[in-house]
């Protein structure tokens, strides 16, 4: 019986929504028949159960890194089990490291001919006037971050520095950006037996008591999620290509989703890549991977057995 560890927890403030997330991966890897140790990370150390131990010491034939935000999507984690040569769950390094950045993962995307939003980085509360000849609403978040924590839909430029208060909060760096306006919806990519990504389903979000796909949105059951989204097969397709074809450009692994805003004239806009979405009850993959009839338990057996192949075929290479 091969050993999983699902690696759950962080020091962001994401820290119970990975919780949450971990909880659903150790009952699917329980299923699908491994040994499980649900390990959480916190400020002082790895603790599994009541016990501080190190990470390398438990013969994990393969680690699933659920840690939302930082250290564990911003390529922290991945890097210090490359190192140590664990299999994972998640990006390489430099890939977690730069979908987590939101500015820079949008130049490369923007470079590359994709449709991002208008937007700009700052470090420091800038001169509003900045923002006369900005497109309103625009949207205020931290750099890197997730789960819309620090993230605020502005409407008028009064409201502006109260938001990069709140996004400076949760990150040194600070992105605005105009807000496109439309239907959002989520793609979940992943990648099986080093064939080409597959789109899982595309999912209508539809907030029923906020603005925009918010915290509470999310996770506290103030949202519409729809799956398959309502929306052609044109744009379906679109999309799905999209999404394959950016998961294929970065050399993203694992499951992956991305988020868009499709346009009235029925262009998608990319606003998002999540290189570790959530997992929870509450979570968008868990609904696509029932929609297209899998199982979750052997969705991540399969991307487990692939990741332990690769490590191994490395190590003996």
């Amino acid at each position: 019986m091969k050993t999983v560890v699902v690696l759950a927890g962080g020091y962001s403030t994401e820290h119970q929504i990975s919780l949450a997330s971990g909880r659903t991966a150790e009952a699917a890897f329980i299923e699908a028949g491994y040994k499980v140790l649900f390990v959480i990370l916190k400020k002082d150390g790895f603790w599994l159960e009541d016990q501080l131990i190190k990470l390398t010491d438990l013969g994990a034939d393969f680690v699933f890194n659920i840690i939302h935000g930082t250290p564990g999507e911003d390529g922290h984690i991945s890097g210090m089990l490359e190192v140590f040569g664990i299999p994972h769950s998640t990006c390489p390094t430099f890939q977690s490291a730069l979908t987590f950045n939101k500015a820079r993962c949008n130049q490369i995307l923007r470079a590359a001919g994709y449709d991002v939003p208008k937007g700009q980085l700052f470090t420091q509360l800038p001169d509003l006037d900045l923002f006369s000849t900005w497109n309103f609403p625009v949207f205020v978040k931290p750099n890197r971050a997730g789960s819309s924590f620090g993230v605020t839909r502005v409407e008028v430029t009064e409201e502006l520095e109260a938001a990069f208060k709140y996004a400076f909060s949760e990150d040194d760096e600070v992105l605005v950006e105009e807000g496109v306006i439309g239907t959002e919806v989520g793609c979940g990519v992943l990648r099986y037996n080093d064939q080409q990504p597959e789109a899982i389903a595309i999912t209508e979000i539809v907030p029923t008591e906020a603005k925009f796909f918010d915290y509470k949105a999310k996770y506290e059951g103030k949202s519409r999620e729809i799956t398959p989204a309502r929306i052609s097969d044109e744009v379906v397709e679109k999309i799905s290509e999209i999404s394959t074809a950016v998961y294929d450009h970065l050399k993203l692994e694992g499951i992956v989703r991305i988020d868009f805003i499709i346009t009235a004239s029925q262009q998608p806009v990319m606003i998002e890549i999540n290189s570790i979405p959530g997992l929870s009850p509450a979570s968008i993959i868990p609904q696509q991977i029932a929609h297209r009839g899998w199982k979750l338990s052997e969705v991540l057996a399969q991307l487990a057995e692939e990741s332990i192949a690769r490590t191994q075929a490395k190590k003996i290479g």
